[in-house]
């Protein structure tokens, strides 16, 4: 129920946002504004990665992308007003101890992840732009190696994905995102974030 109640101002959110995104820019061109009218759909892959320890070490990097990486693909609808529909291949190995067992064990987890964001183009200088994004993002269990009856795991989990990123040359885009629980301690957590809260880093093309 708790979870309802969050999500019916979002999915209200989104369907206003949606209709904004196809609103944009509906007037029928004519003359020269047929040339000039801007291009409103694109979609490409991405792929990315969640530092559980933020760095910008490379070696540090490459150790955490050995635990954890994901591949997907990513819709965007709207120009300066967005709706990004994702979804990924993710993929976790797990070291040690978890929910509560006794028994270290390896263990390699396979997830798909679907982020749907709404986003704003706050800055355009044509080479780069910046933009901040936000929405909710389901997580499903797909396969883990898990052999040990007392790791009991959620077959789906809800959150909410908000950050921001930059755009190059138009078509190569970096996202830097949050990730929190969609419960009752959301505020708090939203109120804590920090770059040592860990985050979701994933870098695309944009094609069209």
């Amino acid at each position: 129920m708790k979870r309802i109640c969050f999500f019916l101002p979002i999915a209200l959110f989104f369907l206003i946002s949606v209709t904004t995104v196809f609103s944009q820019d509906t007037t029928p061109p004519s003359g020269d504004n047929v040339s000039a009218k801007k291009h409103k759909f694109w979609y490409g892959p991405k792929v990315g990665m969640d530092l559980a320890t933020p760095t910008l070490d490379q070696n540090d990097i490459k150790a955490q992308l050995k635990s954890n990486y994901q591949v997907g693909f990513f819709f965007q609808f709207g120009r300066k007003i967005y709706l990004q529909p994702e979804i990924y291949y993710s993929v976790v190995k797990e070291n040690g101890i978890y929910s509560g067992s006794l028994i270290p064990e390896d263990v390699t987890v396979t997830f798909a992840k679907v982020p749907v964001l709404l986003g704003i183009k706050l800055i355009d200088i044509g080479i780069v732009s910046a933009h901040v994004m936000a929405g909710p993002m389901g997580t499903f269990l797909l396969s883990e190696s898990n052999t040990n009856p007392l790791m009991i795991r959620p077959k789906k989990d809800y959150k909410l994905q908000l950050g921001g990123g930059v755009d190059v040359f138009g078509f190569i885009t970096l996202d830097v995102r949050y990730a929190v629980d969609l419960d009752d301690n959301m505020n708090e957590e939203l109120g804590q974030l920090t770059w040592k809260s860990g985050v979701n880093v994933t870098l695309g093309l944009k094609l069209r």
